[in-house]
C-alpha cells in the first residue's frame, strides 16, 4: 500500500468559509421536533448525494432521510420521493430553491450547492409535523454532532491494536468516497480519532481535522509516515493499494486509529507506484506533495519495482505497538 501527502495546513482544504445563513444559525432548535434526526451525515467526498423524501419518521412517511448532510462545495443533492406520506415538496427556508408537490415513487428534484454555509429546508404541508432537513456545505459550523457512519459487515483483524482505545466501536464503511475526514480530539474526557477505524477504496484521500486542543502528531505504527506536530488545522494522505495502516497520537499511545484500504481479505496484497499528488495551500504558501513507500503487506510480492513506472517500492509486514 502506498500513501502520498495531500494536505498539511491550518486552513480549509479549498477556499475560505462563508458566513452561515442567519436562518440556519440554530440547527438544534430547527431539528428539535424531527424524530429521525441523529446528527449531520458527513458525505464530503461525494459529488452526488441522495436524500429520501417521505422516509419513515415523524409519525409516518413524513421525513427526509438523512435529515442533515454535509457535502463539499459544488456537490449535488438529489431528493428522491419514496411514494409514502402523500404529496411532498422540498422548499428552502431562504427561498433559494424549491420543488413542486410530488407523490410518485421515483420522482426527483435536484439542486447543486456551490458556496459554504448552511441551508435549511422543509416540506411545506408537513413542516409542522417535523418534516425538515438541512444541507451543510464545506466546513461551516453547525454546533451539532456528526452522525456515526455505518459499520462494515466484516471486521478486519487488528490484533490487539485497539485494546485500551475507548472510542473504538468498529470500522466505519467509507468506501465509495474520494475523500474521508477523521476528527482528531485531544481535549476533554474522551480523546481519540473519530471514527477510530475507516474502510476506504484505494486512491482515497484521508484528511485528519485537529480540534485545537493539545499539540501532537499522527504517527504510523510502522514509522512509514508522520504528520507535523500541530493542534489545529488539517493534514492528510492519499492511500493507494491494499492493506491496513495503523496509527496513533504521539502524545497518547492509547489514542489509536486505523485506515483499511481495499479488500484486505484477499490472500495477496498488490500495490501500485502511481503517485497521486494533491498539493494543499495555506495562505500564500504552496505545499509540496511527499510520497511515502509501500507498507503493511502480508505477503511480499516477488518483484521490487513497478514495470510501468520503473520506480522501486518496498514491502514490510504489518506492525503494531
Amino acid at each position: 500500500m502506498q500513501t502520498t501527502a495531500v494536505l498539511a495546513g491550518g486552513g480549509a482544504l479549498a477556499g475560505l468559509s462563508q458566513p452561515v445563513s442567519a436562518q440556519a444559525a440554530d440547527l438544534e432548535t430547527w431539528f428539535s421536533n424531527v424524530s429521525n434526526f441523529d446528527g449531520v451525515v458527513d458525505e464530503r467526498g461525494q459529488a452526488e448525494v441522495t436524500v429520501e423524501v417521505g422516509a419513515p419518521g415523524n409519525g409516518g412517511g413524513f421525513a427526509f432521510e438523512p435529515a442533515a448532510v454535509r457535502v463539499d462545495p459544488g456537490a449535488k443533492i438529489v431528493w428522491e420521493w419514496t411514494g409514502e406520506g402523500g404529496r411532498h415538496d422540498v422548499a428552502a427556508e431562504d427561498d433559494s430553491f424549491g420543488s413542486e408537490l410530488q407523490s410518485n415513487a421515483g420522482d426527483t428534484f435536484t439542486h447543486s450547492f456551490e458556496n459554504e454555509g448552511v441551508t435549511t429546508y422543509a416540506c411545506t404541508p408537513h413542516k409542522p409535523m417535523g418534516m425538515k432537513g438541512a444541507v451543510v456545505v464545506g466546513s461551516a459550523e453547525t454546533g451539532l454532532e456528526t452522525a456515526q457512519a455505518p459499520l462494515v459487515d466484516r471486521e478486519p483483524d487488528y490484533g490487539k491494536w485497539f485494546e485500551g482505545t475507548g472510542n473504538f466501536e468498529g470500522t466505519a464503511d467509507m468506501r465509495g468516497r474520494d475523500e474521508v475526514r477523521i476528527q482528531v480530539t485531544t481535549d476533554g474526557e474522551a480523546p481519540g480519532f473519530s471514527p477510530a477505524a475507516v474502510h476506504v477504496d484505494p486512491g482515497t484521500a484521508v484528511i485528519w481535522e485537529f480540534d485545537g486542543g493539545s499539540t501532537h502528531a499522527i504517527e504510523a505504527a510502522d514509522g512509514s509516515y508522520a504528520s507535523p506536530e500541530r493542534s489545529s488545522g488539517e493534514w492528510g494522505l492519499r492511500f493507494d493499494g491494499v492493506g491496513i495502516s495503523k496509527y496513533a497520537s504521539s502524545a497518547d499511545d492509547g489514542m489509536r486509529g486505523a485506515v483499511v484500504v481495499g479488500n484486505v481479505f484477499e490472500g495477496v496484497y498488490e500495490i501500485t507506484t502511481t503517485h497521486l499528488f494533491l498539493g494543499g495551500s495555506v495562505g500564500a504558501a504552496v505545499l509540496s506533495p511527499l510520497a511515502f513507500g509501500a507498507f503493511l503487506w502480508r505477503k511480499r510480492l516477488g518483484h521490487e519495482s513497478d514495470a510501468e513506472s520503473g520506480q522501486a517500492v518496498g514491502s514490510t509486514r504489518a506492525s503494531g505497538r
